[in-house]
């Protein structure tokens, strides 16, 4: 229990934040560990949480928000590897393929080059490009509106019940449709926001359908392989053209379920933070069916 904490305040970026969330939520009194509020100034390498949730780039106007008070709900979603049985919880993103590669390249230039690391890292993974290969499930909200995870679950216990078949499989414990692909994935991104990058000049917007608070997550599925596909999502992404790409698919989910085939790299990202696992694991993200709050709202709410 927190009986003097009415909130928290995290000065940092995307991995700050996440930090203090897994701090919350891995203790015993989980539900009351959720309502604690966070507020966040933004001062790190990404801080797209506070840019996409509450509008907010710059740590005067967080601080202006945290002095105006409110609360801003918001999804919480949690990764969980199968057979390590280990669990981490997430408010921004989780992905696997190329991002998650740079991320973990871009971790020798963190001290020298800062912010600019993402950049050289990507550079580099661009021109020795590996093929990556997933088996991918998902089940979309319109297909399953009354899917719950008891919190209870999230510490070691996120339901495994379903054992994957080609096509589609029925999930034994809700007996709704799955759908199931294998294949080349350039990238594989679950969204819980916008995801706009706070850097640069156009920060464009990764899923432009994705809510904070609308009980779904946004998968995005980046098929197939090479450095001429993956310069062309780029170049569109700029733009916010990425959807319209023949080779991308967007869909809400309640839950996705991925993992790694043959070689291909087993790290997967949680709101900048590269998580690995032993061997080619299994994992799967879905969301609480508790909200977390942040402190301050949007100007525009």
């Amino acid at each position: 229990m927190f009986p003097f904490v009415t909130g928290i305040i995290c000065v940092g970026g995307d991995g700050v934040v996440n930090e203090v969330l897994n701090g919350l939520l891995g203790r015993d009194d989980l539900k009351e560990a959720l309502q604690l509020p966070i507020g966040i100034v933004p001062a790190g390498s990404d801080n797209s949480l506070v840019w996409s949730v509450l509008g907010i780039r710059d740590p005067v106007s967080a601080a202006t928000a945290l002095a105006k008070g409110g609360f801003t709900p918001i999804d919480v979603f949690a990764v969980k590897w199968i057979q390590a049985g280990v669990t981490h919880f997430g408010l921004t993103a989780s992905y696997c393929g190329f991002v998650a590669d740079v991320l973990q390249l871009s971790e020798n230039f963190r001290l020298q080059l800062g912010p600019f690391r993402y950049v050289i890292a990507g550079i580099l993974k661009f021109l020795s490009l590996p093929q990556y290969k997933f088996e991918v499930d998902y089940l979309s909200p319109e297909k399953n509106p009354n899917l719950e995870s008891p919190i209870e679950k999230c510490h070691g216990q996120l339901s495994d019940d379903s054992k994957v078949k080609s096509g589609t499989y029925m999930d034994s414990s809700t007996g709704d449709n799955w759908v199931t692909m294998k294949g080349e994935f350039l990238g594989i991104l679950v969204c819980n926001h916008f995801c706009k990058p706070a850097q640069g000049l156009f920060s464009p917007v990764v899923a432009p359908k994705a809510q904070h608070d609308d009980g779904s997550l946004d998968l995005i599925l980046v098929h197939g392989s090479g450095r001429l596909r993956l310069f062309c999502f780029f170049v569109a992404y700029q733009f916010c053209w990425h959807l319209l790409l023949p080779f991308v698919e967007y869909v809400k989910v309640k839950q996705v379920n991925v993992r790694p085939v043959g070689s291909t790299h087993s790290g997967c990202g949680v709101d900048g933070e590269l998580l690995q696992a032993e061997g080619q694991p299994e994992w799967q993200c879905s969301l609480l069916p508790v909200q977390g709050r942040l402190l301050g709202r949007h100007p525009r709410t």
